[in-house]
């Protein structure tokens, strides 16, 4: 049949490599990477005891085996690197706002190890710039971005739903508490962000699986400061997704959040009494944080002693006595950075949050949603946690690609794809 009859000519059939991984390269193989790292280190971690036993601070010294486990979960993120690269095109361009801004956090730290002399501290920017590696091959990469976010995200949020279920069997408790080997505040973020990934779920019943698991963990583990990202991550979602919905959506959306409403006012006592714990003598709004106001006092006196580059990135532990950390990502931020580095995360992560709002409403997109929610979460969870820029959590690492697949660029389709547009 001639081509003067208008018939187009048929798109050139994607290699071997790209149909065998088309699939998994949406996304999926990137997030099961991010959500293993909480399975594998549990299987490896030692039950918990009694913070007495090691002494008046649980500071989880690193044995051999955690770091090897540590390792091994960082160097897994090259099979689903090596998967973007047989079956995808790249397109770096679209990577350059993430490259500018981890140059930048690579370059602050580098600045802020060089009075540490410390030989051992060369592999930390070294492994940030491994990370970063990976995520900018990830950021570059041609997708599809709402059917890649998801399949991300539920990949990430079914793994950690699959660590708690296996945390919970084993069954480590303290005093009542859910310890699961690696702490109640690892296990309460796990399945908080895990929650809000999964809210792109496209089946109702994969939702409720992951989010009655999440749930159920995040109350046994009694994280307060888990359970504020969460809620602050939820409320942006209906936020969001009310400004994307109908008149007739809006109008159920309103009747059902003054429901919410009536029923939340009688059931806060009990919240504020059961959940959060505010009369608690030990752990309520009289106990100075949980004992982490003497940590943010000795924070807050490094930065004062070390104002620009800070005493070196991670290293401000060894200074703190009250605790094992500074329990607050921008306090400890700029007492291992300085001030430089606390700006310079502060465009990180800030970046990376209006970006995804930005994109959540303009594509009207239930994957940036879900970005944004898990970005902002982490925002506020830092003011009472070290959550910072970390690159052997699956949680930061999480937000890192989050801030990546926000910023990147949106580039007009590949020649290729131009010229089938024509003919067709």
């Amino acid at each position: 049949m001639s081509a003067e009859r208008g018939l187009s000519p048929p798109p050139p059939r994607a290699g071997f490599g790209a149909r065998l991984l088309g699939g998994s390269l949406q996304g999926g193989l990137w997030g099961v990477w991010l959500g293993c790292g909480p399975l594998i280190l549990f299987l490896g971690a030692p039950a918990r005891m009694p913070i007495y036993l090691y002494g008046q601070v649980d500071t989880r010294l690193e044995t051999p085996q955690a770091k090897f486990l540590t390792i091994l979960v960082i160097l897994l993120g090259l099979v689903p690197a090596l998967a973007t690269m047989i079956g995808s095109r790249l397109r770096p361009a679209q990577a350059l706002p993430f490259v500018a801004i981890a140059t930048m956090i690579l370059f602050t730290i580098t600045l802020s190890l060089l009075g540490t002399h410390d030989k051992a501290d060369v592999v930390k920017p070294l492994l940030g710039l491994y990370v970063f590696g990976l995520v900018v091959l990830l950021a570059s990469a041609e997708t599809r971005d709402e059917a890649f976010l998801h399949n991300l995200l539920i990949g990430y949020a079914a793994m950690h739903a699959l660590a708690a279920v296996t945390a919970l069997i084993d069954g480590n408790f303290l005093y009542g508490r859910f310890m699961g080997r690696l702490g109640p505040n690892y296990w309460g973020s796990v399945c908080a962000y895990g929650l809000l990934a999964a809210t792109v779920a496209r089946h109702r019943p994969t939702f409720l699986v992951i989010a009655a698991i999440d749930i159920v963990t995040l109350l046994a583990a009694q994280n307060r400061t888990a359970m504020l990202a969460l809620i602050v991550g939820g409320l942006l979602l209906m936020l969001l997704r009310y400004l994307r919905a109908g008149q007739e959506g809006r109008l159920w959306m309103w009747l059902m959040a003054m429901a919410g409403s009536v029923a939340l006012l009688f059931a806060m006592p009990t919240l504020l009494s059961k959940v959060f714990m505010v009369d608690d003598p030990r752990r309520g709004l009289d106990s100075g944080g949980t004992g982490r106001a003497g940590a943010w006092k000795e924070a807050l006196a490094l930065v004062e002693q070390h104002p620009l580059l800070g005493v070196g990135y991670r290293h401000h532990e060894q200074y703190i006595t009250a605790a094992s950390s500074a329990h607050q990502a921008y306090l400890a931020t700029a007492a291992d950075m300085g001030v430089i580095g606390l700006l310079v995360f502060l465009l990180f992560l800030f970046a990376g949050l209006g970006t995804a709002i930005y994109k959540a409403i303009v594509h009207r997109s239930k994957g940036y949603a879900a970005l944004a929610a898990l970005l902002l979460g982490y925002a506020v969870q830092g003011l009472a946690e070290q959550r910072a820029i970390n690159f052997a959590n699956s949680i930061s690492l999480m937000m890192i690609i989050a801030v990546a697949m926000a910023t990147r660029f949106s580039l007009p389709p590949s020649p290729l794809q131009s010229r089938i547009a024509a003919h067709a």
